[in-house]
């Protein structure tokens, strides 16, 4: 008795209205998660305060067991232990990438340099 009373009182098949239903769940939403590229960023340690300025571009180089950041020609921070993963990709790039640096520390003593 229940589908017959929907089949007659909504003038449409059952089965149609079931299938914009399936549409209406395969398209996105809200909750869906989309994965964009990997983002790697770092906190460094500052070699002086105000070494360097949010947004400002620099360049990490592999030197020895640390990475160090570099704007233009001076050393602005330091990195590390810094992951394998981060350290493979510096070395893929010939031991230098650019980065950007992403927010300054409240207290001027360390910086998050995300790499491009």
């Amino acid at each position: 008795m229940g589908i017959d009373f929907i089949r007659n009182a909504s003038g449409k098949p059952y089965t149609k209205r079931w299938a914009k239903g399936l549409d209406r769940t395969k398209s996105p939403t809200l909750m869906d998660v989309s994965l964009s590229e990997e983002g790697r960023t770092l906190t460094a340690k500052l070699a002086a305060k105000g070494a360097t300025r949010q947004g400002a571009t620099v360049l990490v180089q592999s030197k020895g067991p640390e990475l160090v950041v570099l704007d233009g020609l001076r050393q602005v921070a330091s990195i590390a232990n810094p992951p394998a993963s981060v350290r493979a990709a510096v070395e893929a790039r010939q031991g230098m990438a650019p980065a950007v640096v992403e927010r300054v520390g409240v207290l001027g003593v360390t910086a998050e340099i995300k790499l491009k």
